[in-house]
């Protein structure tokens, strides 16, 4: 018996042996520092690749901005320049003050035929405005009423300080008859001038105002194309008013500036006396952006020349 219990205990399989087998089953194998060191480089370069793109669109995104507010900034100042050189007249002294950084000029307000003289009021018939639309003028007393009198080669016009306005009534008897879509005889207005013996009937007048542009520095160190209106009731021109830019300094080698020449293309010398030779107004624009870390200064980033060749010369 004894002999018997000894061979089966020595034939048992020890506990330990049969867990070994399961637990070498369950292991997992994990990442060396070789390899999530790798990982890791490769992320880093990803992600700058990832944020140099988005750097570069975000700064073309930012320039075609720019770009844009430029063209729009341009296009106000090629737009607005003409409307009001077109109708001077340099003969008849209508540019007052030509430099290369302001331009002072009588503007044209309004146009018309004397109709009636009574007493010191001409009644004017004002002349239609495109498409045959009646267009009124806004006088105001202090304006210049300017009266032409043809002569072989010489223009001449004749001044005299407007006093008063009002509408006017009744008919233009001299043109009724004949200027059918040309004038507005249906809306007549009279002038108060303290002498009519510089008009006749049915002569053609024109009324002016001082008007100034400028390249001036705002209080934002900024260099603008600006206009100065006149006040009549205080003789002197108001406050500036920016229509454009900013623009390049005109100091600036790339210069914002004002040019004028004669009939011929030579530049009219700045300074010269009398200005009744310009025939033609060039405006140089250069618009600026300004330049990272110098809120005052400025840097060129398009350009457009404006001109302008006067119509009554």
């Amino acid at each position: 018996m004894l002999t018997r219990d000894t061979h089966h205990a020595s034939c048992r399989t020890p506990p330990t042996s049969r867990a070994t087998p399961n637990a070498s089953r369950t292991a997992r194998p994990g990442f060396t520092l070789a390899e999530t060191m790798l990982v890791l480089v490769l992320g880093a370069i990803v992600l700058g690749l990832v944020s140099t793109i988005g750097n570069n669109l975000q700064r073309q995104l930012t320039d075609q901005s720019a770009r844009l507010s430029v063209g729009e900034q341009l296009g106000a100042g090629a737009e607005l320049l003409p409307l009001d050189l077109r109708s001077v007249s340099p003969a008849a002294g209508d540019i007052v003050e030509a430099s290369d950084s302001a331009l002072q000029i009588r503007a044209t307000v309004g146009s018309a035929v004397v109709c009636a003289i009574a007493g010191s009021a001409i009644t004017l018939a004002p002349f239609l405005g495109a498409y045959r639309q009646s267009v009124v003028p806004s006088l105001q007393p202090g304006d210049t009423l300017w009266a032409l009198f043809d002569q072989d080669s010489v223009e001449s016009w004749r001044a005299a300080r407007i006093q008063g306005w009002r509408r006017g009534g009744g008919g233009c008897s001299p043109l009724d008859s004949s200027a059918a879509g040309i004038l507005d005889t249906g809306h007549l207005w009279s002038a108060d001038v303290p002498d009519v013996s510089a008009f006749a009937l049915s002569s053609i007048v024109r009324i002016t105002r001082p008007l100034r542009f400028t390249f001036y520095r705002a209080g934002d160190g900024q260099w603008y194309l600006g206009l100065r209106s006149w006040n009549t009731s205080a003789a002197q021109f108001n406050l500036v008013q920016p229509l454009s830019g900013p623009y390049v300094p005109p100091s600036a080698a790339a210069v914002t500036r004002f040019e004028y020449f004669d009939s011929t293309g030579i530049a009219w010398s700045l300074g010269a006396a009398g200005t009744a030779s310009i025939a033609r107004i060039e405006a140089l624009l250069v618009a600026a952006a300004p330049i990272a870390g110098t809120p005052n200064t400025a840097g060129a980033i398009d350009s457009q020349r404006v001109v302008v060749a006067l119509r009554n010369r």
